[in-house]
């Protein structure tokens, strides 16, 4: 089946969702008209008939034809890249627009996703042209070279060469469509069901009360739940008839790219966009969020730039090229509107050599003019509103003031354990208990596993003392943190790194083993502690 006969396909099962609803309702019409000719006269038992008619017509008409659906915001995601501002950026995408021959987006913006994309504002399913949009995600722009992007960009165009926008204005609305109506029958059944299972609570607390057995009657969600199903199977034919459209679009944008920008910048950025999206994720988790609980943000600008510290590091390069060489062979996905993407890749790097090479060289972002500027306000409109209520600090900083908020988190139990044998919840304080023979005291107020809570005697001190030890190192360094004898220090090629004292790791693992044996010897751990300058009393868990 050709595209362009997969896209009439497409549009005939969008018309043919409404005419099935239309056709269920106008069904149970005339069952009801024929039964009712078919007696002769008015009966009783068509009252109901009717009611039951009328019980499987309502959610169809209710959900398809009478609810209304949200409509979207009228403002766009992201940042507005104008002209005045973002000369360089626009002059590429003229350039695109100028040599694919069709007419270029109205407007730009800029959005945090590993994302670039297109849509027009159709009208008439897609027969009327309207205003057009490009978005370009700024982790692009901080991960692609010039060329790279050029070849992305030259993909979105592609699109617009094809018409794909217009057909895509259609398959949105019927998935939006058909989801809705999915979604609304599920959630009357879901209601429906409730109010069942409360009746049947209801009624099995009554025969219970009266030493009878309880029915297995079982919940359901009604008719509503088979309407559901009903649709469901539609929707399957819908989305695997669109989404196949749209994987052939997706080949032949890219086919669009290699033209524009050349076959290897185009495999290149091919294979470093899934690379790319990884680091993102990855950055976001471990480094722009790290301080998130502690109530602290990366300085402005950095919660998404920040990103370029981790793709500049030499491992972090290492490990993104290594991603980048190994795509993972996915099966295709009948629901999926793109082709896996070693596939795309495999279809471009196929093509014959054009000998363009890979491209311009440059980091795109330095397309952006005043970069730090433009992220800083992809921040504001972006970020959810408790961000604005956050301390914006300097990484170093942030990742000292955030490890140490997850230390002394960590410590929580250890400090309420001393709370509750009477003794202060400092390093000295733990100490002081082991000293005093209450090691095992100390510990019995720990979290443990089933099998640890289980053992006595010499085992139940066995599966203790990893625990002792575990505490007593943690509520060390928490005590030498909070003093500024220790702290971490960020690194972008790993986990943020503890510094110590001069000299105290060397002996740290003999004195907690001392400290932690039967006969708990706690004098070299406080000589390592008052030579690192630790006074008694702030040594806080």
């Amino acid at each position: 089946m050709s595209t362009s006969t997969r896209a009439v396909t497409a549009v005939t099962l969008l018309i043919g969702f409404y005419l099935l609803a239309l056709g269920i309702v106008v069904g149970l019409i005339a069952l009801d008209v024929a039964l009712y000719q078919a007696s002769g006269t008015f009966r009783p038992g068509l009252i109901k008939i009717w009611a039951l008619t009328a019980a499987v017509g309502y959610p169809v008409v209710r959900v398809v034809f009478l609810t209304r659906r949200r409509k979207e915001d009228g403002e766009l995601p992201g940042v507005l890249l104008t002209r005045e501002r973002q000369p360089e950026i626009w002059a590429m995408v003229d350039r695109i627009s100028e040599r694919t021959g069709v007419r270029g987006p109205a407007e730009i913006r800029l959005v945090p996703e590993v994302n670039a994309g297109v849509m027009e504002e159709s009208r008439l399913l897609g027969l009327v042209p309207g205003k057009r949009h490009l978005v370009i995600g700024a982790p692009l722009l901080i991960g692609l070279t010039e060329g790279e992007l050029e070849s992305v960009l030259a993909h979105e165009f592609g699109h617009y060469s094809n018409r794909d926008v217009r057909l895509a204005a259609v398959t949105v609305a019927g998935r939006r469509a058909i989801l809705h109506t999915i979604g609304g029958l599920h959630h009357r059944a879901n209601q429906h069901q409730a109010q069942e299972a409360a009746k049947l609570a209801a009624k099995a607390e009554k025969r219970l009360a009266k030493g009878r057995k309880p029915t297995t009657e079982q919940a359901g969600g009604g008719v509503d739940r088979v309407l559901a199903k009903l649709f469901t199977g539609y929707a399957k034919l819908y989305f695997r008839v669109s989404e196949a459209v749209g994987r052939r679009q997706e080949y032949a944008a890219d086919q669009v790219a290699a033209q524009l920008a050349g076959r290897d910048a185009t495999a290149a950025a091919l294979r470093r966009i899934p690379a790319l999206e990884a680091a993102q994720n990855f950055y976001l988790n471990r480094y722009a969020t790290i301080g998130w609980d502690a109530g602290l943000l990366p300085p402005p600008g950095q919660v998404y730039g920040g990103l370029q510290h981790l793709l500049s590091d030499p491992k972090r390069r290492a490990e993104l090229a290594e991603h980048a060489l190994e795509l993972p062979e996915e099966q295709p996905d009948p629901y999926d509107s793109h082709p896996p993407i070693h596939l795309r890749v495999a279809a471009i790097e196929a093509l014959p050599d054009d000998g363009r090479g890979p491209g311009a060289a440059g980091p795109a972002l330095a397309l952006l003019h005043d970069s730090e500027r433009v992220l800083a306000e992809l921040e504001v409109v972006s970020l959810v509103p408790e961000a604005s209520g956050k301390h914006r600090a300097d990484w170093p900083e942030l990742v000292r003031t955030a490890m140490l908020a997850r230390a002394r988190e960590a410590g929580e139990d250890a400090r309420r354990a001393l709370t509750g044998l009477g003794l202060p919840p400092t390093a000295h304080g733990l100490l002081d208990a082991l000293d005093a023979g209450r090691a095992w005291e100390f510990t019995d107020q720990l979290p443990k596993s089933e099998q640890a809570a289980a053992a006595t005697g010499r085992a139940a001190r066995e599966f203790a003392r990893p625990a002792l030890r575990e505490e007593l190192a943690h509520a060390t360094v928490v005590a030498l943190a909070e003093a500024g004898l220790a702290g971490w220090e960020l690194s972008w090629g790993g986990p943020a790194e503890l510094r110590l004292p001069d000299g105290f790791a060397d002996g740290f693992d003999a004195a907690l083993d001392a400290a932690c044996a039967d006969d708990p010897d706690t004098a070299p751990l406080r000589a390592l502690l008052a030579a690192a300058g630790l006074p008694a009393s702030a040594a806080a868990v």
